[in-house]
């Protein structure tokens, strides 16, 4: 009998313990909901910079405005490193165009490693920007992550009814092809985007040893023919269903690459220099067609990860390894930079080879004698000049945008978090930012869930 009882009490306790597990799992996922949803209130910001803050026990640096630029911290999963790099050379302009000092951190992504204080995985790739600056300054503002989730306008505006940041450019230019089309690539983005480039990111020392010394071996005293190549399923079905563009197979670019040897400039005014061409790639097939069309001793390669081996590197929790897969795409990036042409489709590894080296001729594989043209063309304004036109669209757009525009951003972020309670279900980019805000330099200001008005960004912005 006191068995029996025994065994009812111990069925009873096994159910009461199950419903307080169940009801503390259901109290945490509503806790890192409402945590999630704090987090994500920090990307709807109007306009950006946001979160403006005066360091009252620092005067050294008088009528200083630091601007904090922390790009990974929305972005820590599913983005490359050229993605990485363009919306962060994004955020740099926007400072710029706003008259701020910018400085940058990385915290975490796919190829930098585990976030922590005081790790900058973005001075592992490149030199320090204004480094500790956002310490002393007078004023600094933070620039809120950028998010898949909302419709953001880059200050590389082209065309006012085309949309999408500094990543999402175009060297295809879409207008009337699809119903709502990114900006097109053109000279003047081009000019501003090579001015930002060359003052403000510029590739670590440990870098550039390794590219100078590949290039001097390998490249010296040639011509020198770019190829950027990129088969992999996922990018072509993100070409097609995300931009409607249809991916080249690698027969197009072995037919553009012929052309330029037989036809176009290199063979015709370079009469007696040798033609090298340096490949980058994504899967080892295309460069074995490569090799077995021009030859083992013309195309060149550095020794990375392609296909499978790619994404096993991608899953390993070695951070060496992530940082390393970060390296090779950065020294392709480099070296199809140090070329005379470049030979390419949409990416963004060929976009930042082509804003580097603003000398470099394109052949971009899917487009027309218009795209051709647009893209090779001399830019109408200097840097100075365009930097001046991005400043005024940006200070106009940015800081008019009315309370309504607030509300629809509010209620898109509901309609997102009403299909999902669950921490592991939030989206993307608010889990990442939840995940990495402790680490940013800009936690209290994100913390704080307040905008200061326009008006506060409009005085210093126009601070003399």
């Amino acid at each position: 009998m006191l068995f029996k009882h025994r065994r009812k009490f111990l069925a009873i306790a096994l159910v009461a313990l199950l419903f307080a597990v169940g009801y503390l799992n259901f109290a945490r996922r509503i806790y890192h909901s409402v945590e999630g949803l704090r987090s994500a209130e920090a990307l709807l910001r109007l306009g950006k910079p946001v979160a403006v803050h005066h360091n009252s026990k620092y005067g050294g640096h008088t009528n200083v405005t630091a601007c904090v630029i922390e790009t990974s911290l929305s972005m820590c999963d599913g983005i490359g490193f050229g993605s990485l790099v363009l919306q962060t050379i994004d955020d740099i302009t926007t400072c710029l165009a706003r008259g701020f000092l910018p400085t940058v951190m990385w915290t975490d992504c796919d190829y930098c490693g585990p976030p922590g204080q005081g790790r900058n995985y973005w001075t592992w790739y490149f030199q320090a920007v204004n480094e500790g600056i956002e310490q002393h300054a007078e004023s600094r503002v933070c620039v809120p992550p950028s998010t898949q989730f909302l419709d953001t306008r880059s200050v590389y505006l082209t065309r006012a009814e085309a949309g999408g940041n500094l990543v999402d450019f175009r060297f295809a230019d879409m207008e009337h092809k699809v119903r709502e089309y990114n900006q097109p690539i053109t000279a003047e983005t081009r000019a501003l985007i090579n001015h930002v480039i060359s003052g403000y990111v510029r590739p670590a020392a440990r870098v550039e040893n390794v590219v100078n010394a590949f290039y001097k071996s390998f490249m010296a005293d040639t011509v020198n023919i770019g190829v950027h190549v990129r088969l992999k399923r996922d990018h072509i079905k993100e070409m097609s269903d995300l931009f409607g563009q249809k991916t080249p197979d690698v027969q197009d670019f072995v037919r553009v690459v012929r052309q330029l040897i037989t036809d176009d400039g290199a063979a015709a005014a370079n009469a007696g220099k040798e033609i090298r061409i340096f490949l980058a790639c994504d899967i080892d097939e295309v460069l074995a067609v490569f090799k077995a069309e021009f030859g083992d001793n013309k195309v060149l390669n550095i020794e990375a990860s392609r296909g499978d081996d790619f994404k096993h590197r991608q899953l390993d929790t070695d951070p060496n390894s992530a940082r390393s897969i970060g390296d090779e795409v950065f020294t392709d990036v480099l070296l199809l930079s140090k070329c005379d042409y470049l030979v390419h489709d949409e990416s963004s590894v060929a976009a930042l080879a082509y804003y580097i080296n603003p000398d470099v001729t394109t052949h971009f594989v899917s487009g027309d004698a218009a795209d051709h043209g647009r893209l090779n063309a001399k830019p109408r304004f200097d840097a100075e000049e365009l930097l001046r036109q991005a400043r005024d669209a940006s200070i106009s757009r940015d800081l008019s945008d009315g309370l309504w525009i607030h509300f629809w951003k509010q209620w898109q972020l509901l309609a997102v978090f009403s299909h999902s309670v669950s921490d592991t279900e939030i989206f993307p980019d608010v889990r990442c930012f939840y995940k990495n805000v402790g680490w940013s330099k800009c936690s209290a200001e994100f913390a704080r869930l307040r905008l200061d008005s326009k008006r506060n960004v409009r005085d210093l912005i126009n601070t003399p």
